[in-house]
């Protein structure tokens, strides 16, 4: 019998975890399972980027609906779904579906499994939410880390509780040879500059103040380097009177928030991830898959994915002089640029495919429900 899955995340864009669904449906996961997703609905704005892309990719999105944050109404009508669906799974993204979830759990009886993307902690509400999500989890059948780093963080869990299934990037869902318009000739880019960009939200732990800094150290170097901010946030006003402090005029693009990004990374010579934090960084995939080489910070999951000195060079956070000289090292040399660029795009193909990710993901599936069946209890 294939699972009845009822997954649960609260997301209006299409960010890394939704992403990481779409990939999981369009690679073979409705193959061996019957997936559900419920959505949080305020009033009748029930239709996002998010709900689009889980449709698109064959499966019904179940709107949910509700008039606080937490309302105990979602509880009712979740169980409703699962007893109507007869759905024998749950599993749970982010700290909201986490409390949805543990307490379906505890309802029914039936197995969950909670992924765990990583932490920010850009303000008080973000730091509390992630106290919650870190208080409940441990009550999980099995959690999913999408990195090593973050499996390490999980130390307060059982380890036997604990898988680890990276993020990966699917190039069926990337133009990668013809990706549109033309971006530098859109931005007024000369066609002879050097172009390094950041992709991102907006916020403190993606250190894009310090890519800024960076930029304005490397310039004095390379004067036709151009940069290029790639997203938007509540960081973005900040970030342009840095900018224009540091003397950036004409030298930085602000681009807001963009659906597709493949025309970005094309227009690039290299990437650039100065973050502060990260759990298994989706960018340093896509940039892989565009052969780009990459400079990014030493945290989180990125030195998992980024190989020093192979695919990119890495440097500690919160440096902006080892980002500069990084970010000179790599642009002083078109063949070095290309062949860090290259050994990336091998490694994110053999490495991190969407293939392999469902595999896995189906394989915690059956592990998970075959233990229940043996036993009678859960897992």
């Amino acid at each position: 019998m294939k699972p009845r899955v009822f997954i649960a995340m609260a997301s209006t864009i299409l960010g890394g975890p939704g992403k990481g669904l779409v990939q999981f449906f369009r690679n073979d996961g409705l193959e061996f399972c019957h997936p559900l997703c419920i959505t949080y609905v305020v009033g009748h704005n029930g239709k996002t980027e998010f709900t689009h892309a889980i449709e698109n990719a064959g499966v019904r999105v179940v709107p949910l609906r509700q008039k606080l944050t937490f309302d105990p109404c979602l509880i009712s009508q979740s169980l409703q779904i699962v007893r109507n669906e007869r759905c024998n799974l749950l599993q749970s993204h982010g700290y909201k579906s986490h409390v949805l979830c543990a307490a379906l759990h505890w309802r029914t009886g039936l197995p969950w499994i909670a992924f765990v993307h990583g932490w920010t902690s850009e303000n008080m509400k973000m730091r509390m939410y992630h106290c919650l999500e870190k208080t409940l989890v441990p009550f999980a059948t099995r959690i999913v880390a999408v990195s090593d780093s973050i499996s390490r963080r999980l130390a307060f869990v059982s380890a036997d509780k604990i898988r680890v299934i990276p993020n990966a990037v699917d190039p069926a869902e990337i133009n990668i040879e013809n990706s549109g318009r033309n971006v530098r000739a859109a931005l007024d880019i000369p066609p002879q500059a050097l172009v390094a960009g950041v992709v991102g939200r907006f916020s403190p732990e993606k250190g894009q103040t310090y890519f800024l800094q960076a930029l304005a150290l490397a310039r004095a170097r390379f004067p036709q380097l151009v940069g290029i901010l790639v997203g938007d946030g509540q960081d973005r006003q900040a970030l342009e009177a840095e900018g224009a402090a540091l003397g950036l005029a004409g030298a930085i693009h602000f681009t807001g928030h963009v659906k597709d990004v493949a025309e970005y990374y094309r227009a690039m010579d290299l990437v650039v991830m100065p973050s502060l934090s990260e759990g298994m960084p989706n960018v340093a995939l896509e940039a892989m898959l565009f052969g780009k080489a990459l400079v990014a910070t030493r945290v989180g999951g990125i030195p998992e994915v980024v190989m020093d000195g192979v695919t990119g060079l890495i440097v500690e956070p919160k440096n902006s002089d080892q980002l500069a000289s990084a970010m000179c090292s790599l642009l002083q040399s078109r063949a070095l640029l290309d062949s860090h660029g290259q050994a990336g795009k091998q490694r994110v193909m053999d490495e991190f495919s969407p293939a392999l990710r469902t595999r896995r993901i189906l394989d915690l599936y059956q592990e998970v429900l075959n233990v229940r069946t043996a036993t009678g209890v859960q897992a």
